[in-house]
């Protein structure tokens, strides 16, 4: 039966847990020890102390992409949030406009907004947005000036997410010929369980306004394969915000756009009766050809089991071009049940258009994979027992402790057992040596810790993989490159997965 059918509202609280490519990952202990706590009722004071990384107000300047998804567990539903937010360089928000949709088909659409903002000098920071619906904080950390990742304070919401800067001119979304964009979308079917839903796939914005393409959705369990896309129409306005529209054989899907770029969109659900976020990014067009999809591979997971509890998954592969997976090792956590070092091996098979799909020696079996290029791609449990998303990337392997070195931008979406939903941003310095220094931000089922410091560890194997340790919470990392790393908790107490990033 798929995934029992036995999951319901209470899943929802693990939504943050199916990848919005952007689930991700803390090396951080989240004890809350040796910084300031707040039970969420007010604005805390602006980040401070911290590794000095060169970021001030000015970094963030321009305009911004802002997407969020989270749960409010006071009014019981889930939600998510688009929009653009514009920053002076001088701690201001002086524009934006968001939209905010629910689960229960509450909306707010359209919602001027301003606000203000502060960048510590390791990058993290605060924006608080004011519009007609009420103030919002949010806590974030900036990779870059182009990029941050986010989570929200409030005494009733756990939410994260992200923001996208855009170019000052946002370029019309068909440039050259009629672009694919490779999406992932993640939240809830439109039955009155909720239950979790995802989907990966090819979307094709035709110069003419239509949109086709083919997808794969995995609804709690239910996979249905290489959908067509039907009466797809989008338009979107030189602000970049716009409206995207598609039928498959399950239904019609509604999309409030914004455009990032002219290789990168985020969407969020304006229907009714479904409830979904995401984005998606343009696939070059080496896609599709086995000689190039070839090599060292790291991927992520998470999502939900078969009795909605969370579940994340971290490992590295080597495809030899020939349809074999070969020494491949991941670590998983299923609410607090730990895989560790799990050794497969399996088969894969890719088509012209970039869609692959492997069965491995994982916890997650099977896999549906999209590629955005032969170094990248999307991921979907082709599974009747885990709905997972993620993605996977082209590894650098033989790297050294000496490799990771100089700041680093982390966040976390997660789980406690039995207890409820954890964010957290931050920055470490990495010495180079295997030790980690910094200070974090987080938002804990018992409050809001701010300017925490935090120590740690690190141990890079040639293979990419790297026990590592917080205050006493164990982590898996695997190396991407010397600037990524996907994480996963090894602790049966936490369930969190994603990435360090450096700054």
């Amino acid at each position: 039966m798929a995934m029992s059918r036995i999951l319901s509202r209470a899943g929802t609280v693990m939504r943050k847990l199916i990848l919005t490519l952007i689930s991700v990952a803390a090396l951080a202990a989240l004890t809350g020890c040796g910084g300031s706590n707040s039970p969420h009722t007010s604005v805390p004071p602006s980040p401070s102390s911290g590794n000095n990384a060169g970021f001030s107000n000015a970094s963030l300047n321009g305009t911004y992409v802002l997407s969020v998804n989270g749960y409010n567990s006071y009014s019981n539903y889930a939600y998510a949030v688009g929009g653009l937010v514009t920053a002076d360089g001088n701690g201001n928000i002086t524009a934006g406009v968001r939209d905010t949709v629910n689960d229960t088909g509450g909306q707010s659409l359209d919602e001027s907004i301003t606000g203000t903002y502060s960048v510590n000098q390791d990058g993290r920071g605060q924006m608080v947005l004011n519009g007609g619906s009420g103030q919002v904080i949010y806590r974030f950390v900036l990779q870059s000036g182009s990029t941050a990742s986010l989570f929200q304070i409030s005494a009733t919401s756990d939410a994260v997410g992200k923001l996208e800067q855009q170019p000052q001119v946002v370029p019309q979304i068909v440039t050259a010929g009629n672009p694919t964009f490779i999406v992932t979308l993640n939240g809830e079917d439109a039955s009155s369980s909720h239950y979790p839903y995802a989907a990966v796939g090819a979307l094709t914005f035709n110069s003419g306004g239509s949109i086709t393409g083919t997808t794969d959705e995995n609804d709690a369990g239910t996979v249905g394969t290489q959908l067509s896309v039907s009466n797809g129409t989008y338009s979107i306005g030189s602000t970049g915000r716009g409206t995207a529209s598609y039928t498959t054989a399950t239904g019609t899907h509604n999309f409030i756009v914004y455009q990032v770029s002219s290789s990168r969109l985020e969407m969020i659900s304006v229907d009714k009766n479904n409830f979904l976020y995401g984005g998606a990014s343009l696939q070059l067009a080496d896609v599709g050809d086995s000689s190039t999809f070839i090599g060292d591979q790291a991927f992520m997971l998470s999502g939900t089991d078969d009795n909605g509890y969370p579940i994340v998954e971290a490992g590295r592969l080597t495809l030899d071009g020939a349809g074999n997976i070969n020494s491949g090792v991941e670590d998983a956590n299923d609410n607090g049940t730990v895989t560790s070092a799990l050794s497969f091996g399996g088969n894969y098979t890719l088509s012209s258009n970039g869609r692959w799909t492997s069965t491995q020696g994982t916890v997650s079996n099977g896999l549906i994979g999209w590629q955005v290029s032969p170094t990248e791609s999307v991921l979907l449990t082709n599974n009747s027992a885990i709905l997972q998303t993620g993605t996977m990337r082209a590894q650098t392997t033989g790297l050294t402790n000496a490799s990771i070195t100089g700041n680093y931008a982390q966040d976390l979406s997660g789980y406690y057992v039995n207890a409820g939903d954890v964010e957290i941003t931050g920055n470490y310095l990495a010495d180079g040596n295997g030790n980690l220094t910094g200070t974090y931000d987080s938002q804990t089922p018992s409050g809001d810790y701010t300017d925490n410091s935090g120590t740690g560890t690190y141990s890079v194997q040639s293979n990419g993989r790297s026990p590592a340790s917080i205050g006493g919470v164990s982590l898996v990392m695997y190396v991407i490159d010397a600037n990524t790393m996907y994480t996963v908790s090894s602790d049966p107490v936490r369930v969190y997965s994603g990435d360090l990033v450096h700054q």
